[in-house]
């Protein structure tokens, strides 16, 4: 089994020393290094070449957005968790415009970090399920960004809510008893509709305009 490469990126030595010892225990994740600030992980992410980098959006010398826009012209195949504080929603915009697909809180648990790391790894964006209260709870959409979803289907909107709760495409097959290809066919004509680059971009507008906090099943 090919294990999940992690370079953890914060400034604080104590919180990475534990980070470290609590990824280590899994077998299926390998920690390559750790970086104190923004400038040393750019250089420990290219010596070690990551398959996630897990950072700390308010890192010293260079913040989290601007450390994954420099990696973005330079690290090919990496992903991003970023760790969030509850009164940030403005960055997690910014993040997800520079192509973060994961989000943790500070006070997350394991459970919650072992799941998006292994879930950005394979591709597909997470989001701590207490962000609906923090981060992007605070989030206002315009009349506009509402007026999008009615030019989705019934079935489309389904598949945007179980994005939103951070399921991929086998997990919204099985959960909406549809195949694979479909559910695939179905995200490539909600990102068309919505005029967004990526399914973490429309797990965004989905918690933004109140999609992701209905209860499905959604009535078709």
């Amino acid at each position: 089994m090919r294990k999940i490469r992690v370079v953890l990126a914060d400034d604080y030595r104590l919180f990475r020393d534990s980070l470290r010892r609590l990824l280590e225990l899994e077998s299926d994740i390998t920690v390559l290094g750790e970086a104190g600030d923004g400038l040393e992980t750019l250089r420990i992410v290219q010596e070690k070449t990551p398959d996630v980098l897990l950072i700390d959006v308010d890192i010293p010398r260079l913040d989290g957005i601007q450390v994954v826009k420099e990696l973005a012209c330079t690290a090919r195949a990496l992903e991003y968790v970023a760790i969030a504080s509850a009164d940030e929603e403005e960055r997690l915009k910014a993040l997800s415009s520079v192509g973060v697909r994961g989000y943790v809180l500070r006070s997350s648990g394991a459970p919650e970090l072992m799941a998006a790391l292994r879930t950005v790894a394979r591709g597909e964006p997470y989001v701590d399920p207490r962000v609906e209260g923090s981060l992007l709870a605070g989030l206002r959409c315009s009349r506009e960004e509402r007026d999008l979803l009615e030019d989705l289907t019934p079935k489309e909107k389904e598949v945007l809510y179980w994005i939103s709760q951070g399921m991929n495409n086998a997990d919204i097959a099985g959960r909406m008893v549809l195949s694979e290809k479909t559910v695939k066919n179905h995200v490539s004509h909600i990102l068309r509709k919505l005029e967004l680059k990526d399914r973490t971009q429309a797990a965004v507008l989905a918690w933004r305009t109140g999609l992701a906090q209905s209860i499905p099943p959604l009535e078709y």
